[in-house]
């Protein structure tokens, strides 16, 4: 791959998985992680909001990883996976349902 058709690749984004690239999808993905995974049990992550680490993971780590031929892929190994997609979906309702009803709860209460 020459260097113009590999900026070309890395700019396009087709180094991450197609539920990657945009970066809306990156915004869901990265806070399900967050709300999903043990962030306050660890002593780094704590430290980590989800758009820094969608900062660095997308546009730093995984961005320097296809520089050098090497990207993301589904594991090829026989278990009973988790499905991400589930996954970002159902806490995107969990987010929305609290949203909902914080937006109710301040209407509920009338002007001041």
């Amino acid at each position: 791959m020459s260097d113009d058709s590999l900026t070309s690749w890395l700019k396009s984004g087709r180094y991450l998985p197609r539920f990657m690239r945009d970066f809306h999808d990156q915004k869901s993905l990265f806070k399900a992680m967050h709300e999903t995974a043990d962030i306050d049990g660890h002593e780094y992550a704590r430290k980590v909001d989800w758009v820094t680490g969608q900062c660095y993971v997308i546009d730093i780590f995984l961005w320097f990883m296809a520089r050098r031929g090497y990207t993301l892929q589904p594991a090829r190994a026989d278990q009973a996976f988790l499905d991400i997609h589930e996954t970002i979906r159902v806490q995107n309702e969990r987010r929305h349902a609290a949203e909902t009803a914080a937006l109710k709860s301040m209407f509920d209460k009338g002007p001041k």
